[in-house]
């Protein structure tokens, strides 16, 4: 067993480059419960990856800047985590009633692109707008820096289900399920919507995948766009453990940083029988 304390920064380079749904490697959080019905509470073992699969190990995520949201607002390290070949793991104690949130976030990265010759051949070097100048070449044109975000996440609710971890951080793309997590059930529509900068965010595309790619020839994946007040809406013809991929670039005025911020979301659900 070999305990992780690196981001990997080639597998966020991946997850960071995404533009729209689908990126170049999908993350996911695997829990192996999504609910918990004990008064005494109970460990739940949670997988973290990278993979074109769904739910298919492939790629560890380092899983150091993680923690569980607790229903009061606490902030709580994993108990034990580890990265293996495959997959990385870690274990979490739920005991506090409510919904929490597992999260996998880190600080923003800064990419910059530019095209150079004459036949302007596409760079990228990681720097920001702030730091840039000192990395780029001499008649480097079409200068552009990107402020790139990604959010993994699940959600686990213990006997009650609760809202106070859905509650907007108020930076870069954010997903609320106005459809309670603990209340996926298949058959009934579920309702979702997406934020940026803690106001609704039209035109999102998201992308929602059911487990099992490996027993079908397709992801047959289900495609959607928020609408004006930044919400999506799909029913689920079965039950089971789904992804939601979702991506969006927005400008980015009068930031020293960035030109523009492109950030992502993962999130893993459960769909309930009926």
């Amino acid at each position: 067993m070999m305990f992780n304390r690196k981001f990997s920064t080639s597998l966020l380079l991946l997850a960071a480059l995404t533009s729209g749904a689908a990126s170049a490697h999908p993350r996911w959080l695997l829990p192996s419960e999504f609910s918990i019905s004990s008064q005494e509470g109970d460990w739940i073992t949670t997988d973290a990856t990278a993979s074109h699969g769904t739910f298919v190990f492939d790629k560890p995520l380092s899983v150091d800047s993680g923690y569980v949201l607790t229903p009061s607002g606490k902030r709580e390290r994993f108990a034990f985590s580890a990265k293996f070949k495959r997959k990385s793991s870690f274990d979490f104690f739920f005991s506090e009633a409510g919904t929490h949130k597992l999260a996998l976030t880190g600080e923003p990265m800064y990419f910059t692109s530019y095209t150079i010759g004459k036949r302007e051949t596409a760079r990228r070097i990681r720097a920001s707008k702030a730091d840039r100048a000192a990395q780029l070449p001499e008649g480097a044109q079409n200068v552009k820096s990107t402020l790139m975000f990604n959010r993994t996440e699940a959600y686990v609710t213990v006997n009650q289900p609760s809202t106070q971890v859905f509650a907007l951080e108020n930076r870069y793309l954010e997903l609320v399920p106005v459809t309670h997590p603990a209340d996926m059930i298949e058959g009934e529509p579920i309702e979702m919507q997406f934020f940026f900068n803690g106001q609704p965010q039209a035109g999102v595309e998201a992308e929602i995948r059911q487990d099992g790619t490996l027993y079908r020839n397709q992801q047959e994946a289900v495609i959607l766009r928020s609408d004006q007040d930044g919400k999506v809406r799909f029913t689920p013809s079965k039950a089971g453990r789904y992804l939601l991929i979702a991506g969006h670039t927005s400008p980015l005025s009068n930031d020293a940083m960035a030109d523009e911020a492109r950030s992502s979301i993962h999130l893993t659900f459960e769909v309930v029988l009926k």
